[in-house]
């Protein structure tokens, strides 16, 4: 792969087109390779691979597997982008490159833009989460400014050598969630790393541009830590037990809440008298399987469309806020379940019922974000770059294109053979207003002298609108309608002197 040059795509140095057979735009030898690569891989990092399948599958039977089963599709959707992008894939330049501009004042705004969005964005989610006052702070931000380095590393390293150190970034952190950490999440994460610096060494930033996302995607994959775990839950917890008092009293239920636990008085129709019960909002309740789940699902709803690179974040994030809607929802659900049904059915069949119906409306609210998109912000594309798009493997959304109408140039309709000789436009009138008598159309050009021996053969031009017609000769100036018209004279130059215009007077 050291012979990779800009100029050359992904099919073709993956392989000889000229000497193999070609498999889903990849000879045989290319696929020879990608094999190899994730064979090695593979043997790496099974012990990582192995675990996730026995947490994420559909029938694990793990205490926690309940909180990553949808897991189990995050590859295969990144596979299906791959698929769906495999023209713009294979046409992508495969070479060593980078992505500055070599203009100072615009590489120092994009490193501005990206210390932004790689360290200012996350720290401040640190902060917000209170993740700052743990023994995780300081393995956090060393992890974000590592991220920004490379960041800003990639405007003035080629896409190559950056490429390998990021590969041995990558076997470091997983090297350290094996010890001294004791981290499956930092081992898994150290994969991720790993994959993304093979293919960035390999193929360079404009493959990257179509393989970042199904690499970055494979997060969603991936447990969290059980302390990170409840962390997140914790003030999940008691916003669900706030939103979920707050409807219940609104509905008319006598009921307190003590941190995570809900307090309501039912009526016990043996007795005829009111009863304490009590109401917990377990961590399983908190939300936060439904929220990785949305926030998987919106991602794929969001890459797999044709959108722009800042809808599909807004997409992104508009899941957090849904499944925090939603397990509000349920948790009220539960509720009204327990003080006006029964007890029992609330903690049996509806609990998980209750939890599976919730994700109807949660993926109906993503569809609306997706609707409310697509009707607020219209792209208007010209006609020249959409087919420019679609000849390049570029996708182009082709009911949101607003097609401008120009007046078409009227085509130029060709002379009769008798009228391609010659032409001796009639002479030019004095002034406005034209002289009585003359009804004929207005010559715009002036006459030009007629070369000896080819006046008797040439006509003028009729106008357009009698194109149709028998063609006639043009009357001249001040001539009656009626009469028959004078030839001109083949020797001499028609010319309109001052002599002529007296005539004419």
């Amino acid at each position: 792969m050291s012979t990779l040059s800009p100029d050359a795509t992904l099919a073709a140095n993956f392989g000889d087109p000229a000497r193999a057979r070609t498999v889903g735009g990849l000879t045989a030898a290319a696929w020879i390779r990608i094999g190899v690569i994730a064979l090695l891989l593979c043997s790496l990092f099974w012990p990582n691979l192995s675990r996730l399948w026995y947490k994420t599958n559909p029938f694990s039977t793990q205490p926690d597997a309940g909180n990553w089963q949808h897991g189990i599709f995050v590859p295969l959707v990144g596979l299906y982008y791959l698929y769906a992008n495999r023209e713009q894939l294979l046409r992508a330049p495969v070479g060593s490159r980078r992505l500055g501009t070599g203009r100072r004042d615009r590489d120092l705004r994009t490193v501005g833009f990206m210390f932004l969005f790689t360290w200012l964005l996350p720290a401040a989610a640190i902060l917000a989460l209170g993740l700052h006052n743990t023994e995780l702070a300081p393995r956090l931000f060393i992890a974000i400014t590592v991220l920004f380095l490379n960041a800003a590393a990639s405007l003035y390293i080629p896409s190559a050598p950056l490429g390998f150190i990021i590969l041995i970034e990558g076997l470091l952190v997983a090297l350290f969630g094996i010890h001294p950490w004791h981290m499956d999440f930092a081992w898994d994460l150290g994969m991720v790393i790993t994959l993304f610096g093979v293919v960035l060494m390999l193929c360079g930033w404009d493959v990257m541009k179509v393989a970042w996302f199904p690499i970055a995607f494979l997060v969603c994959a991936l447990p969290w830590p059980g302390l990170v775990y409840s962390w997140v839950a914790g003030p999940l917890q008691t916003l669900a037990a706030r939103a979920a008092v707050a409807t219940l009293r609104f509905t008319g239920v006598d009921i307190v809440r003590s941190g995570t636990k809900m307090l309501m008085m039912v009526p016990n129709h043996a007795t005829g008298q009111e009863e304490l019960r009590v109401l917990n909002v377990a961590e399983a309740c908190a939300g936060l399987r439904s929220l990785m789940t949305f926030v998987t699902v919106a991602a794929a709803v969001a890459f797999l469309s044709a959108r722009p690179l800042w809808q599909k974040l807004i997409i992104v994030a508009s899941a957090i806020p849904i499944a925090i809607f939603c397990n509000v929802m349920r948790v009220t659900g539960q509720g009204l379940l327990d003080c006006y049904v029964s007890q029992k059915l609330a903690e049996s069949f509806a609990h998980q019922f209750v939890g599976v119906v919730m994700m109807v409306p949660a993926f109906l609210l993503i569809l609306l974000v997706c609707w409310l998109l697509d009707h607020l912000f219209i792209d208007e594309v010209d006609e020249y770059e959409r087919q420019r798009l679609r000849h390049s493997g570029g996708r182009v959304a082709e009911k949101k294109v607003i097609q401008i109408q120009r007046p078409a140039a009227a085509p130029a309709v060709a002379a009769p053979a008798a009228q391609r000789t010659a032409v001796v436009p009639p002479p030019k009138p004095a002034g406005f207003p034209r002289p009585a008598g003359n009804v004929g159309p207005v010559a715009r050009a002036a006459p030009k002298p007629v070369a000896p021996g080819q006046g008797a053969a040439s006509k003028p031009q009729a106008p357009r609108q009698q194109q149709n017609a028998k063609p006639q000769a043009a009357r001249p100036a001040g001539q009656v309608p009626g009469q028959p018209a004078q030839p001109v004279k083949p020797t001499q130059p028609v010319n309109p002197a001052p002599q002529q215009r007296g005539e004419q007077k």
